[in-house]
This record gives C-alpha cells, structure tokens and sequence, in this order.
C-alpha cells in the first residue's frame, strides 16, 4: 500500500507534467493496480475443470459462437469465438478496413459489436456503412454525386440499421485506460461480445512513447487481455512491413511482416492476411483464373483449428466481399486468355474449312 501511495505522490508532484497528463498517469496506475489484483485466481484441480467443461457440451445452451457471415472462412475455419484476439493483417490498399466493415455489419445483427476507428472519422465510416447496405460507392456518397436511383436505395439505409447492434467510437485513441473503461461501460450496457479496432498502430501510450515496439507490445498485450477479462473477442487491423514488397517471389504476407513487434504474433490467436493478387499485376491464378476481384483470406495462424486459405470474391465498387462460391454468376476471361480463345478458334476454322472442301 505504502509503495501506491509513494507512486501516487510522485505522480501527482511531478512539476513537468501538465492535468490531463497527472490525470491520465494516475488512471493508468489504478487501472494497472487493478489487473495486478484481478490477475491472481484461486487454482482449480483438473477434476473439477473436467466437470465443467463437460456439462457445457452435455448442455442444451449452444456455445456462443460468432460467425463471420462468409460461409468458407466459418465452415473451414471455426468462425470466432469469445475470449479470442484476431488480427487481420494487410498492406495499404488490400482492403482490411472493408473487410471490417462487412464483418461488423454481418456480426453484428446477432452479438453486439463496438467498432473503434481511429484511421477514418466516424462520419466516413458510417458512408462505408452506407456503401455496404446499399452498394452505392463511398466516393459516390462522399461527393453527394447520387443518382434518383441511388437517392430510392438510401430510404431504407436507416430500417435495415435498426436489425444491427453496432456502436462507433473514435475517441481513446492515446489513452490504454480510457479505452478499457470504455469497452467495459458498453460491455456492461449494451452486452457488447465483439470489439473492433481499426488499427493497432493507429494507437498509443504514454508508458512506453519513446520505445515504438514496446509501446505495440504493450498496447497488443493489453488488447489479450480485455478478451480474456471481459470475454468478449476483440478483432484488430494491423498494417504489414514493406517487406512484403520488396521480397522477390511470391507476395504472401508472413508473420514475420507484422509492423513493429513480434508480440502481435505472439499474443493472437488467429491471424488472417487479405491479399489481392491483382495489386500486384497477377491477372492469372495458378490454375489460369481470372484474379480480378479476387480477395485470400490466409489464416497464418489458428490456436483453436486448423490453417489454409479461403477465397472471397468483390463486387465492382468495391463496397462488399462475398462468399466466392456465390459470386460466380457469370464467366469472364482475362485479356490475354481470350486472345488466346479466339486465335485457335480461327486456327480451327481454317482447318475445318480445308478438311471440308466440297468434293463435288
């Protein structure tokens, strides 16, 4: 006790530190001092771990699993459940924050979700929202460039809204504290079990501001631990190292490319890269496909299941993702596979028109 008070003093006498910084540092402290209290637990013996752990499947209450509304990456994959800390991981223009967006809304008409943005205002987001519902491009709305058409199709933007549990924050950003009692007042509120972050290194810390990569290890850890505390799962975008453009080959993202801190890596328990080949001018798939709209889901790391990847298809303005099977409505051949199609259809004309010459 007599080591809080002494922290507190020092704290509150500090002569370089302005009020919001003595009243952030002293919130920073009780909130540290209470996961100190909170973290030791009395010791369970396996038996009675066993117990409950089968009741739980033996129960009619299903488990409270949280589907993502893409049907290949919960069939394959085991969907998302509470307690986890997902990372979507991505380089600029891959499309992590649209993801986000459909995951929110697909999510969200069953658990409730709170979606922090700290890289786009809460006014932009809400048009990507509006995008998403109504598949009206963000620049459209953006820039009130609306057709009669479009102008009939947001009418009922606010009726769809009212099935979807979702809250918008974009505040806490500098503050590890603020952001914790936050999420636990909408948790306690509204029964929030998803909690969105877009994106990690959009946030900070005074504790460790002169040490970037222990700043992220410390901001990563802390997100961990929300999910284990509150039970609830928190689902993080992440930007990549420029690694991945400069490495020759294959333009996969790796674990290794997580930006600033291996602890990303460390304290998830999924990690999922997007990846768009045609970013990066791959018009052909390996068996010969046409890329374009294509999204890879490649889950590089599962505590609870198994790795691969999964494919996701966009539509043109770029305001949904979509189950690939489902999106197949029609056939397109890339540019040069077409050429292709239409020289040896010519090639096989003029032998056929050869070969069948009239004998008469």
């Amino acid at each position: 006790m007599n080591h809080l008070i002494n922290k507190i003093e020092s704290i509150i006498k500090n002569q370089h530190a302005d009020q919001k910084e003595i009243v952030y540092q002293l919130k920073q402290l009780l909130y540290e001092t209470d996961m100190d209290v909170s973290a030791a637990k009395e010791s369970k013996n396996i038996n009675e771990l066993v117990s409950e752990s089968l009741n739980k499947l033996n129960s009619a209450i299903p488990l409270n699993i949280i589907k993502s509304g893409f049907d290949d990456l919960d069939n394959t994959f085991g969907s998302f459940h509470p307690g986890e800390f997902v990372i979507i991981g991505g380089r600029p223009g891959m499309g992590k924050t649209q993801l986000l967006v459909n995951l929110a809304l697909n999510m969200s008409i069953e658990n409730p979700v709170l979606y922090f943005t700290f890289d786009l205002s809460d006014y932009t987001l809400t048009n990507r929202f509006i995008s998403s519902l109504t598949g009206i491009s963000s620049s459209r709305i953006l820039n009130q460039a609306l057709s009669d058409e479009d102008k009939v199709k947001l009418v009922s933007v606010n009726s769809v809204l009212t099935q979807h549990k979702l809250y918008v924050n974009e505040s806490c950003r500098n503050s590890i504290s603020s952001f914790k009692t936050h999420c636990q007042k909408m948790i306690e509120e509204n029964g929030i079990k998803v909690i969105i972050v877009d994106y990690l290194q959009m946030m900070s810390s005074t504790k460790y501001r002169n040490n970037r990569e222990l700043e992220i290890s410390y901001i990563s850890r802390e997100l961990k631990n929300i999910t284990k505390e509150f039970n609830v799962c928190v689902i993080a975008t992440s930007q990549l190292s420029r690694a991945v453009e400069s490495r020759g080959g294959s333009k996969y993202p790796q674990l290794s490319d997580l930006r600033d801190s291996g602890s990303i890596e460390q304290d998830a328990d999924k990690v999922i890269f997007i990846f768009r080949p045609e970013y990066y001018g791959i018009e052909l798939d390996e068996e010969g496909n046409n890329t374009s709209g294509l999204i890879e889901l490649v889950l590089a790391k599962n505590r609870n299941g198994k790795l691969g990847t999964v494919k996701l298809m966009r539509d043109t303005e770029f305001t949904n993702f979509k189950n690939f099977e489902n999106s197949k409505t029609s056939f397109s051949f890339s540019t040069s596979r077409l050429n292709e199609f239409i020289i040896n259809k010519n090639n096989t004309n003029s032998t056929t028109d050869t070969d069948n010459s009239d004998p008469f």
